[in-house]
């Protein structure tokens, strides 16, 4: 684990220019002014069709180099699949260049990205990740593995939007495949005026956080995934009721480390990368998080182990315990041990 919080951004906006006077001012608004250490480049901005990457190769290698350099701890490449099979071959085929699939020599592993981060967004299978996508999961997901085989230590990442009622099936079929690592759901607290679906108190700061980790948690409590990486909005922070600005974006935070994250990542650099005094205001808040100390994880004993000791260790057992405690050991004898209720705020 990080000693500080991980801060991730999906990186939009205009691609940096050629040379490395260009992509080296680039990288160090992103990494070393923004205190964005994972950052994730979007590989398609809006331009049909979608799941192609605009990024010529070495380009885009390049800017990988570049933000290493300025400091960054892994970078990524986002990617927006459609659910028809001719789609999926599509996009496989294009983030195989990435990785070197057309090159006639190896390329450096720190010239490809540590991880393809897959979107999985839209209703429609010919222009997003729609029902289709439940039966296409594997093959995408084998496909980008296939790309990656030759560079070790690379994985996935999925980001889905995160629905009151669950997952979708089609984004649940993406996340439990094996290589599928990281889940980033789209916990944006946000609200964009009155008659604006974001209106609804749901997307009020601590609901939505609240809600997304309680449908994500389980997937990384049973394995699915190694860790989860709350995806946060940086704009759109005036929320009627409270807080706003700035402040909405700490709070918003601070509930994210509290549920258990230990990587944010922010949707998405247009709206920091100017040098407007909001968006000023914003790089500062980013670097302020990134230097963010992680909590220290809850020392104690599982319930099993907790009993053991309790039933066949030195003194009498006087404890009541049931699953989904935490019993923190105090000293050595049944007297002191200190039983934490195992309600909905229980860490086990």
């Amino acid at each position: 684990m990080p000693d500080t919080i991980q801060v991730g951004a999906w990186i939009d906006g205009p691609q940096p220019g050629p040379g490395a006077t260009a992509l080296d001012s680039w990288a160090s608004l992103i990494v070393r002014d923004c205190g964005v250490t994972a950052p994730i480049i979007v590989s398609n901005v809006g331009i049909q069709p979608l799941y192609l990457s605009r990024w010529n190769v070495q380009h885009l290698r390049d800017a990988i180099v570049a933000l290493r350099s300025a400091g960054a701890e892994e970078v990524g490449v986002m990617v927006w699949p459609a659910a028809t099979a001719a789609a999926v071959d599509a996009l496989t085929a294009d983030v195989s260049k990435m990785y070197g699939a057309e090159d006639s020599a190896a390329v450096p592993r720190e010239r490809v990205p540590d991880f393809i981060c897959i979107d999985a967004e839209g209703n429609h299978n010919g222009s997003g990740w729609g029902p289709a996508g439940a039966l296409l999961a594997d093959p995408l997901c084998d496909g980008l593995v296939k790309a990656q085989e030759d560079h070790a230590g690379t994985y996935l990442s999925v980001t889905a939007i995160p629905p009151r009622r669950g997952l979708r099936l089609q984004d649940a079929s993406l996340i439990r495949h094996p290589a599928v690592r990281v889940g980033t759901p789209q916990a944006y607290s946000q609200y964009q005026g009155p008659n604006h679906w974001s209106a609804n108190p749901y997307f009020r700061v601590g609901p939505i956080q609240r809600g997304t980790w309680a449908t994500w948690s389980p997937l990384l409590e049973d394995g699915h995934i190694d860790a989860i990486k709350m995806g946060c909005a940086i704009y759109a922070q005036d929320h009627p009721t409270g807080p706003t600005g700035i402040e909405a974006l700490r709070q918003a935070a601070e509930i994210c480390i509290e549920l258990g994250a230990r990587r944010l990542c922010y949707w998405s650099f247009k709206h920091f990368r100017s040098a407007s005094k909001l968006h000023s205001e914003r790089r500062a808040f980013l670097r302020e998080l990134s230097q963010t100390l992680c909590p220290e994880p809850e020392s104690g004993l599982s319930f099993a182990d907790a009993l053991d000791q309790l039933v066949f260790g030195d003194g009498e057992y006087k404890a009541m315990a049931r699953l989904g405690c935490l019993i923190k050991h105090c000293d050595t004898t049944a007297d002191d041990w200190e039983l934490i209720k195992a309600d909905e705020d229980c860490k086990t």
